[in-house]
């Protein structure tokens, strides 16, 4: 089994008022959720929301398009399904930009919401795989380079960005570390999930420096079992 995770990234170093602007969104919502929040990397801060790691695109894109109406700064929301498909949302000032995907030939079938739990935290972790294994060919749909480096203020070539974005990987995830990486997010972080943060956050570089809310610490794991 491959790896599922959803992040998103802000390019701004306010963190109190990423931290509000969450807060706002779920509570207007009348809903609950959990976040990890890391410190400031360059010009990035890193969010990682329980609920989009549910594999919730409709979530994932609604919490980034909100964040960046009211931050008023870049965003990218990541989601990798399987180790086989990697996707990227990209928005400004509340408006999605581009929408990027490595494989458009993969379908997923949602596991039943009753498979035992994986790594004690989350019973149905997300989709799985159908159709639509990596090849050789360049299955790939968006990703526009130029917006890419306009909007998120990157110094990288388009060869670069484009040699990213198109070529095959055995790992879907690479794609996305490597394109943190070329324009200035961090690359750990940008490969795991909230999911990822509660069992083996330990093994994070800077993990000590985030914050988790609305409590200190995440629920134990019968919290998350609970719910589903």
């Amino acid at each position: 089994m491959g790896s599922f995770f959803d992040n998103i990234h802000l390019r701004t170093t306010e963190r109190d008022r990423v931290e509000h602007v969450w807060a706002e969104y779920w509570r207007a919502r009348g809903e609950e959720s959990l976040v990890w929040i890391s410190p400031p990397y360059g010009n990035w801060i890193s969010l990682f929301d329980w609920k989009c790691d549910q594999q919730n695109i409709d979530i994932l894109i609604e919490l980034s398009a909100h964040l960046s109406r009211e931050l008023g700064c870049p965003t990218l929301a990541f989601q990798v399904q399987d180790s086989d498909l990697a996707e990227y949302w990209l928005f400004e000032q509340g408006k999605k930009a581009d929408h990027y995907t490595s494989n458009q030939h993969y379908y997923p079938s949602y596991l039943d919401k009753e498979a035992p739990a994986t790594e004690g935290v989350y019973s149905g972790y997300g989709p799985d795989t159908q159709a639509g294994y990596p090849s050789e060919e360049d299955n790939t749909n968006g990703g526009n380079t130029g917006l890419l480096k306009s909007i998120t203020g990157a110094a990288v070539d388009d060869v670069e960005l484009e040699a990213i974005l198109r070529t095959p990987a055995t790992f879907a995830d690479d794609i996305l570390t490597a394109l943190a990486s070329a324009i200035g997010i961090n690359d750990i972080w940008a490969s795991v999930g909230y999911h990822y943060l509660v069992t083996e956050g330990d093994t994070i570089p800077g993990i000590d420096h985030f914050k988790h809310l609305p409590t200190e610490k995440p629920p134990n794991p019968q919290w998350f079992e609970e719910q589903n």
